[in-house]
């Protein structure tokens, strides 16, 4: 269970980052008159993993997201913790969507329940949108937003029954999950 604390905090980065991918391109067609029209609204964006998933070093997120930038989109995530004023970019078809960590974000948690061991870690990681460092559908863009991220599972219990929540103890696979909630207040130019 430790490793998914570990891995929370990475993983409500790739929420903010992952709120604002989408694939998909649009062209203006040559008798189309130009516009940034701005384009604003909520951005959501949700994605699970369980079992042995949830609890893997390198994490992959199936990601749905609706809003101005509706899609889909994947997220690899590693075992990093994200630091304050860090930029990351998310690759997409319709464009690059650059964002900045307000925060390294806050973490709250720990034992839930003795009797069956379950642990939750839930993080939070606030970031703003960098339309200069954006491109395509998402050069521009402004607005923040903010991931959150849940992991949850039974860790193992020792011997005289009480709840092993050393970092070394991984959690069950049959009761692991990890999941994020993003939401963008973003504008678009369309």
């Amino acid at each position: 269970m430790k490793n998914l604390a570990a891995l929370t905090a990475v993983l409500a980065l790739a929420a903010g980052l992952a709120a604002c991918t989408s694939p998909g391109s649009s062209t203006a067609t040559a008798t189309a008159k130009a516009t940034t029209t701005p384009v604003s609204g909520t951005e959501t964006l949700s994605g699970k993993l369980t079992g042995s998933a949830a609890m893997s070093d390198i994490l992959v997120f199936h990601l749905r997201l609706t809003g101005p930038v509706g899609t889909t989109a994947t997220i690899r995530l590693g075992t990093e913790v994200p630091e304050k004023y860090e930029l990351y970019t998310i690759h997409t078809v319709v464009g690059d969507l650059a964002v900045t960590l307000a925060s390294a974000g806050t973490s709250t948690g720990g034992l839930k329940s003795a009797t069956t061991c379950l642990y939750v870690l839930t993080t939070a990681v606030p970031f703003t949108v960098d339309g200069a460092n954006s491109t395509g559908k998402f050069a521009g863009a402004t607005g923040t937003g903010t991931a959150v991220v849940v992991s949850s599972g039974d860790d193992p219990k020792l011997s005289d029954g009480t709840c092993n929540t050393s970092r070394d103890a991984p959690p069950s696979a049959t009761t692991a999950v990890a999941t994020f909630a993003a939401t963008i207040r973003l504008t678009v130019r369309q």
